[in-house]
């Protein structure tokens, strides 16, 4: 039996548009019929895409497949259950990061604080000394020769 591009999309649950690029682009296999449909064989399309889950054929597997009505509280309950303890755990994360915002905000002050007060210890232990006012010349001016403004000639 082989399935045509609609049939395939729906054994796949892919769209038509998606069976035939695949076909277009070779990733598979397919001869066109007399009409111009594409005719793919189950094989081939399953090597690319998987085949979704057998649809239940009859009424008692489709009874047996739905659950009843205490399997599906008690995996309600576990799942409220499993909530709570992630909303408090998230509570508890929510507290402890605004905790450590605290603690970095007051070390943030306390740096500040000591790195100023490190400047003022700095400045008060900075030679106080009084400066002399005395001021050495650099070069002896010579008043008897007068300087030339060419520094070669004299």
């Amino acid at each position: 039996m082989q399935y045509t591009a609609g049939e395939a999309a729906k054994a796949t649950g892919k769209n038509i548009a998606t069976i035939t690029r695949a076909i277009k682009s070779g990733k598979i296999s397919a001869s066109k019929d007399a009409s111009g449909a594409w005719r793919i064989e189950p094989s081939e399309l399953h090597r690319v895409f998987p085949a979704l889950a057998q649809v239940l054929q009859n009424a008692e597997m489709q009874q047996d497949a739905i659950p009843t009505q205490d399997q599906e509280s008690s995996s309600t309950k576990a799942l409220e259950e499993e909530l709570a303890v992630l909303r408090e755990r998230v509570r508890s994360q929510d507290q402890l990061l605004a905790d450590r915002a605290d603690q970095i905000a007051d070390l943030r002050t306390r740096l500040d604080r000591e790195g100023e007060e490190r400047r003022k210890l700095a400045a008060i232990l900075t030679d106080q000394r009084p400066r002399s006012v005395e001021v050495s010349p650099a070069e002896p001016v010579s008043p008897s020769l007068p300087r030339s403004w060419w520094p070669w000639r004299r």
